[in-house]
């Protein structure tokens, strides 16, 4: 399954419809948005690195 967007990405999460986290971080200034693992008072997400990758303009993180 793809989910794309913070706040369904963190709903998924929540209830454990997910087992494969995949991230990628672009350093590219946006502005406001919904941070993906940010839930104040919500139950605390352990994610183990199955693989990280630092490419030239980019990382991609597998948790």
């Amino acid at each position: 399954m793809s989910v794309l967007g913070a706040d369904v990405a963190r709903q998924c999460i929540e209830i454990g419809a997910l087992d494969e986290i995949l991230v990628y971080i672009t350093p590219v200034l946006l502005g406001d948005g919904v941070r993906l693992f940010d839930r104040p008072g919500g139950s605390l997400v352990r994610l183990e690195v199955l693989e990280a990758e630092n490419l030239s303009i980019r990382s991609r993180i597998v948790y």
